[in-house]
């Protein structure tokens, strides 16, 4: 054979069985990429078993159904520390590693980023407490040989898979765990060279406890910052008051900003790995939560994961397959979606509003939630901003949202729900009790509201509702005189209920705050 055959003949050979080489993904490709993603919580991180906090074994379907909701990102929250030797070498359970293993491959099928990570390590958390040096030692050498174990173990998985340090160090000083970080990096470094490494500042890994973090290797460039953000947390952490103000909108805005120049003043891409807000808050403000939420990690380039722990939390019917409407505005809200919904109540029917941000949609289409979910309800003109909506039942919620696309694409605005009473209405005199039964002052008032009354309610309760008929407060009515604090609520006009047992007594009262 002539030498230029056998040359042709070698390259054909080497182009059929050398595998093509990809370029290494890198955290400034991998945060735009993620986008918006989704934890799987209280499973694998459960203690002491993946089961004990209630939660069935995490099924592979679930990452279907992940994927296909829109989802780009799974977080997995591991928790390892029940499941390692408790004497050097801390060998990790090979049963429990293998089952991590098997629920990251799962989801590294669907094409999903993966995040694992230390999760609720309780003993390595709190070493900057414990008196014994010892002691001390052998828990940072234990979660030494973790991470080497860990890191060895899943050194051949695609860079969609990425290994966060440690979750929430809470009790752990700042100094103790910029230590850490460095230490760790640098075990997992000897396994996986180009893996993206993300890291946290100290405490519940908030933005400001960011901020103080340091960088553990400044000349590593596949290093990733994440923060977790539950703010306010009296609203999103416990249910309480509303969500959507002016300055609630502002001070989301700036806590973005903030993390946003940190990150782009230590050059790593930034991901917020947990946020959410509790199936107790307000409907309309739980809503408005996570709108602004992602709009803000839009705006800033910031990759978002949403807490999901089949609970309180929960987005995702985990045994049923079935999501939330909260899910739509996580995956379909975008910076053009229609925003500010308001609704007027009449007797039997209302109007809504809402505000456009672009005068180019394709068009605008009214849906109303049925049984089945949202349906529609009414297309309307691409540029309108309110709709009549006429013979409303009542004493029922009724729930609408705005689908509309710009340029084929689909977006959504937040969902917004109201109801009439057949008594009253929040915002209507009721038909039979037109006397003024509450006193108020003062009025216009700034701190504290007194509620005066010279009838008796066994059982009755005060509520103040804001204009949109978001309960701000309740406490029972007492006789002769109460007292509310009204300190902290946004100018504008107030109403007081009086309510028994979910039924309205009395509702002709409001207040103004100026």
């Amino acid at each position: 054979m002539r030498s230029i055959e056998v040359k042709i003949l070698i390259c054909v050979l080497l182009i059929c069985i050398v595998p093509k080489l990809e370029a290494q993904l890198t955290p400034q490709e991998a945060i735009i990429q993620m986008g918006r993603g989704i934890n799987v919580g209280n499973s694998l991180d459960a203690t002491p078993t993946e089961t004990s906090w209630g939660n069935e074994p995490i099924q592979e379907y679930y990452f279907d159904d992940i994927k296909a909701a829109g989802f780009s990102c799974v977080r997995i929250p591991v928790t390892w520390k029940y499941h390692t030797a408790i004497s050097s070498p801390f060998s990790i359970d090979s049963a429990w590693l293998n089952r991590v293993d098997s629920v990251v491959t799962w989801a590294l099928k669907k094409e999903l980023f993966v995040i694992i990570n230390a999760h609720h390590e309780d003993g390595l958390k709190a070493v900057n407490s414990m008196d014994d040096a010892l002691a001390r030692a052998d828990t940072l050498a234990k979660y030494d040989s973790i991470w080497s174990q860990v890191a060895y173990h899943f050194k051949e998985r695609s860079d969609s898979l990425l290994f966060e340090i440690l979750n929430e160090p809470q009790d752990m000083e700042q100094a103790t765990l910029d230590s850490l970080n460095t230490r760790i990096l640098s075990i997992i470094r000897k396994y996986n060279s180009t893996r993206i490494v993300l890291f946290s500042g100290t405490a519940y890994t908030g933005a400001y406890d960011l901020i103080n973090a340091s960088v553990p290797d400044t000349t590593d460039t596949y290093l990733m910052a994440y923060y977790h953000s539950y703010d306010p947390w009296s609203f999103a952490g416990e249910g309480n008051g509303t969500f959507g103000s002016t300055s609630n909108i502002t001070e989301s805005d700036s806590r973005f900003k903030m993390v946003s120049e940190w990150a782009a003043s230590n050059n790593v891409p930034l991901t917020l790995n947990e946020c959410g807000a509790v199936k107790e808050c307000d409907y309309n403000s739980r809503m408005i939560f996570y709108a602004t939420y992602v709009e803000h990690a839009l705006k800033y380039n910031i990759a978002i994961n949403f807490w999901d722990d089949n609970g309180n939390f929960q987005l995702y019917d985990r045994i049923n397959r079935k999501w939330d409407e909260f899910k739509d505005v996580i995956i379909n809200t975008c910076p053009q979606s229609p925003t500010k919904l308001k609704y007027e109540i009449t007797d039997t029917s209302a109007v809504l509003r809402w505000e456009n941000r672009t005068d180019e949609n394709d068009s605008i289409v009214v849906e109303k939630r049925s049984a089945n979910g949202f349906d529609t309800l009414e297309v309307v003109a691409p540029d309108a901003d309110s709709i009549y909506l006429p013979n409303l039942e009542k004493d029922v919620f009724h729930y609408f949202r705005l689908k509309t696309t710009l340029h084929d694409t689909l977006m959504y605005s937040y969902a917004i729900r109201f109801k009439i009473s057949t008594e009253t209405g929040i915002f209507n005199k009721p038909a039979s009790r037109t006397e003024n039964i509450l006193k108020i002052y003062p009025n216009p008032a700034r701190d504290l509201v007194y509620i005066q009354t010279e009838i008796v309610i066994p059982g009755a309760n005060l509520s103040v509702y804001n204009s949109q008929g978001q309960r701000m407060a309740t406490s029972p009515l007492m006789q002769n005189e109460t007292i509310m604090n009204v300190s902290g609520y946004p100018k504008g006009v107030y109403y007081i209920q009086v309510e028994k047992e979910e039924r309205v007594i009395y509702t002709n009262s409001k207040f103004i705050i100026n």
